[in-house]
């Protein structure tokens, strides 16, 4: 049995020196992760309180009856598994997997684990029953799987390397995903798509062969024509227009 681990780059910064440090190491777990988010979004708080004080003190001495609170309020500590908004963004050495304690993040509605090294969605996101938001963009994502969030709204995955769009047919809430970058070749896949997820307004697949290989006209027509909720496409709002010629073709279909 041959055992194969495998190491990361990443760059430090000496808190000596102030110089970049480059290291490396294995990559960095969920729980590694979020201990990191809890310590750094404990630090930004308890910075963004002493600023508040900080400028309450130069209000008052500008003005001792404007009633500045210049008394320090105590920043509890930051807890995950009470977040909304948990960030594992970009972690250096990457997140390579989705692990089981992801489901430790009970109250999390939105879940950034965007700019890692993620190869596989994990399974421990169907335990995560307040989840609107995931935001899987630049990873190593290769396969839409694992998604059993019905009430997610967002998904955002640009920047990976996924060439179908099945797996998405628990989202029936979803209302924006955002695939740009991606492998997405056949219209067959849009197709898909709208069977899927009926309720989507706002997508983007800019970067997809799809894309590439159409000219504007044509690939906005096709895809309103397949998603006719769409407001937004690929960041441009949907004009009357254009919408009522997709619908035109519709028809005709």
């Amino acid at each position: 049995k041959v055992t194969v681990s495998v190491l990361y780059w990443s760059v430090q910064r000496d808190p000596q020196t102030h110089h970049s440090v480059m290291s490396v190491g294995p990559p960095t777990s969920i729980k590694e992760a979020i201990a990191r988010f809890e310590k750094e979004e404990f630090e930004r708080r308890a910075k963004d309180e002493q600023e508040r004080v900080q400028q309450a003190e130069r209000d008052k001495a500008e003005d001792p009856s404007c009633g500045a609170d210049v008394n320090p309020r105590e920043v509890p500590p930051v807890v995950a598994s009470q977040e909304k908004y948990v960030k594992l963004l970009g972690m250096l050495p990457p997140i390579t997997k989705m692990d089981k304690e992801i489901t430790t993040l009970t109250a999390c509605e939105h879940l950034g684990l965007s700019t890692n090294a993620i190869e596989k969605i994990g399974p421990g996101l169907k335990e995560l029953k307040n989840l609107k938001i995931l935001s899987l963009g630049r990873n190593a994502i290769r396969k839409l799987e694992q998604l059993e969030v019905p009430q997610l709204e967002q998904l955002w995955i640009s920047y990976n390397k996924i060439d179908k769009l099945s797996g998405l047919d628990k989202l029936k809430n979803l209302k924006v995903l955002y695939m740009s970058n991606n492998q997405i070749a056949a219209w067959s896949e849009i197709d898909r798509l709208a069977n899927q997820c009926p309720e989507l307004v706002d997508v983007l697949f800019i970067g997809n062969p799809i894309y590439t290989s159409t000219n504007e006209k044509d690939y906005r027509l096709m895809m309103l024509q397949r998603l006719p909720k769409l407001t937004k496409l690929d960041g441009v709002p949907v004009d009357v227009e254009e919408r009522e010629e997709a619908e035109a073709r519709r028809n005709m279909a």
